[in-house]
């Protein structure tokens, strides 16, 4: 078994916490200091988290051969060297899949086999892949922040001229740590994700509605539900999250609105990885149609779930709790391997980028201006009122656009008829 574990606990309040748990099986002190200055600047839980898996794979790659412990270094008045250093950057550029494990919430029904995480842990690992650019040069900043806070905390507890002898060699080892750092280009990348073109939208709602043969599922509630949240999605432009944390409150029928509402640590959420709104809460508006399928599966589908019925959230599991993150990204997978015809890059998120792609296209028949286009966006989809955040949603459109414009430019310049 792994000797550092990131480990997320919830407690019974609904409070999602992360410790660094150590091969003594207590928490590491110093990491838990440092994630408590970011729980107090009101990080979000799953933030908080990926900071405390980036330390525990720190912490292994200390603790792999030749092994350093860190906490007698920094008593002793020394810190890292530069080869030690270039091993912690090597180190995150590779993806590892055991660094974290959740608990489960101490009211909750589901029992862990202790055998099965100890044979899922003991598994030989396969050759580590690399992660992406970005999420290296995340990993890297963890890392180069919490080598700053405990070399200064630990300095503190060291005489004058031994801690400023501490603080100056840190501060120019993470200067040289920082310098290597991955550059991650702002501009708009080839291949980068965009929304489903017409034709992929019309056959994914065809290949996901409950009476389509081609529809990968067998039972008649996972057919619904499915359907259901796909339809949602792509109608409301929101977040995976946002749709697993909407709640049979949150509708209301005779106005045909649904509130999306940010409930951090819910207490009525039973699940170990909470799932969050990133933006401000909002009130969307549904067609009657769509407003009628989703309560049609509330008041069929669901309600014929009795375990089901302790729980508020909308979109339930078979044995009744509400789903799980990790149950949306397995609903996709589910239809890319079901429907060879739909895009290898189908995700919850696609479908994000294919309503914003509409919402541009429907904009430009309206005729609306590009502020007032920017601030309709903005309000339908939880964001300040003049971000940017459009610019990542809208590449397809924004392409086609510009192509459009670029080939006017190019009429005068037609050659003449011989």
């Amino acid at each position: 078994m792994p000797r550092y574990i990131a480990k997320r606990v919830r407690f019974q309040n609904g409070e999602h916490y992360s410790v660094l748990k150590g091969p003594d099986g207590l928490p590491v002190h110093a990491v838990t200091l440092f994630l408590q200055k970011w729980r107090r600047r009101g990080r979000a839980a799953n933030t908080i988290q990926t900071v405390c898996q980036c330390l525990a794979l720190l912490y292994r790659e200390l603790d792999a051969s030749p092994r350093v412990d860190l906490l007698a270094r920094l008593r002793a008045g020394e810190f890292l060297t530069p080869a030690e250093l270039n091993r912690l950057a090597d180190a995150a550029q590779y993806a590892m899949d055991d660094l974290s494990h959740a608990d489960e919430n101490e009211a909750g029904k589901q029992v862990v086999s202790l055998k099965s995480v100890r044979m899922r842990r003991s598994k030989p690992s396969k050759e580590a892949a690399p992660v992406g650019k970005a999420n290296h040069a995340n990993r890297m900043r963890y890392m180069a922040n919490y080598l700053e806070f405990v070399a200064s905390y630990y300095a503190a507890e060291l005489s004058g001229p031994a801690r400023q002898r501490l603080l100056l060699d840190s501060t120019e080892a993470l200067k040289g740590f920082r310098a290597q750092i991955p550059k991650v280009s702002k501009r708009v990348q080839q291949g980068a994700r965009e929304g489903l073109s017409q034709e992929d939208q019309d056959r994914l709602l065809s290949v996901v509605h409950p009476d389509s043969p081609d529809n990968p599922w067998q039972r008649g509630f996972v057919r619904k539900r499915n359907w259901v949240i796909v339809m949602l999605m792509l109608a409301t432009g929101m977040r995976s999250g946002e749709a697993l944390g909407l709640q049979i409150g949150d509708l209301n029928a005779q106005l045909s609105r649904l509130g999306v509402l940010r409930r951090a640590d819910a207490p009525e959420d039973p699940r170990p990885t909470p799932v969050n709104s990133k933006t401000n809460a909002r009130e969307l508006e549904l067609r009657p149609a769509i407003m009628k399928a989703l309560l049609s599966h509330i008041g069929e589908e669901r309600h014929a779930i009795r375990a089901a019925r302790r729980f508020p959230q909308v979109f339930v599991a078979q044995d009744g709790a509400p789903l799980s993150i990790r149950s949306i990204g397995k609903l996709f997978q589910q239809l890319r391997a079901a429907c060879p015809g739909l895009p290898v890059t189908l995700t919850s998120h696609v479908l994000r980028h294919t309503w914003n792609e509409r919402f541009s296209e429907q904009a430009d028949r309206m005729g609306l201006s590009e502020v007032e286009e920017m601030r309709a966006r903005n309000e339908q989809q939880g964001w300040s009122e003049n971000s940017q955040s459009s610019r990542d949603y809208t590449r397809r459109h924004t392409r086609r656009k510009g192509r459009e414009v670029a080939l006017k430019l190019q009429e005068k310049l037609d050659a003449p008829n011989d």
